[in-house]
């Protein structure tokens, strides 16, 4: 994969009160910024232990945007 950084969503809010050892899952994208390859792998948990791990690799592109200004400032 050569990933070089990752990233995954954090959980800002949950509904409670979970149940611990129900399936849980999370998906983390895994990235390999000089060949432009991202490879998002989802996991999941059960009693807390992997019991999967599917995902795919695509490519993508990245740039800065231009900041638009309000006409009325």
């Amino acid at each position: 994969m050569n990933a070089d950084t990752y990233r995954y969503l954090g959980w800002d809010y949950i509904d409670g009160p979970a149940t611990p050892c129900a399936s849980q899952m999370v998906t983390v994208e895994f990235v390999d910024s000089q060949r432009f390859r991202l490879s998002q792998v989802k996991f999941t948990f059960v009693g807390g232990r992997l019991a999967d791990a599917t995902g795919w690799k695509r490519s993508f592109a990245e740039g800065s945007l231009n900041t638009v200004r309000d006409k009325n400032q």
